[in-house]
């Protein structure tokens, strides 16, 4: 095996030529990591969970949380009215009223929406229940919540 130097730091070898199996500390590559908690936490903030949780603990601002969902509902899925999320805004849910009412948690609710998993048939029939719709109206805004925006692998 033949070794190739570089005849100075800056400069490097021709592509395709060996290196030398001395490490030159000019050439060393660190890596780091790090981790936070996420989501980073400024003094002083809320959550926007505790701010809707506080808005809907007051019965009149409840009730005007739930009409603007619905309105929401109509201005951004007017072209696509059979998914999941534009059923439940459309009945005034947020995802975690929704989750609650049909025995499940938000994130679940949040990863049907996003097409990312498909629910069993027992979570269909109890987020029908909840919405006070057919099982099969779910069960196709969920396949088309999947095709528009699943994961087409």
């Amino acid at each position: 095996m033949t070794t190739s130097t570089a005849p100075l730091p800056s400069e490097s070898l021709p592509t395709g030529a060996p290196s030398s199996p001395k490490s030159n500390p000019t050439g060393l590559i660190y890596k780091f990591e790090f981790s936070a908690p996420r989501p980073l936490p400024l003094p002083g903030s809320v959550s926007v969970d505790v701010l809707v949780k506080a808005a809907e603990a007051d019965a009149n601002k409840a009730a005007y949380m739930q009409q603007a969902r619905k309105r929401l509902a109509t201005t951004l899925y007017a072209d696509e009215p059979e998914t999941l999320s534009a059923l439940r805004l459309a009945a005034g849910y947020s995802q975690a009223q929704l989750a609650d009412k049909a025995s499940t948690s938000q994130p679940h609710i949040a990863r049907i929406e996003r097409g990312q998993t498909d629910p069993g048939t027992d979570l269909i029939a109890r987020i029908a229940a909840a919405l006070g719709i057919d099982e099969m109206r779910v069960y196709r805004a969920i396949r088309k919540q999947l095709a528009t925006r699943g994961d087409p692998a």
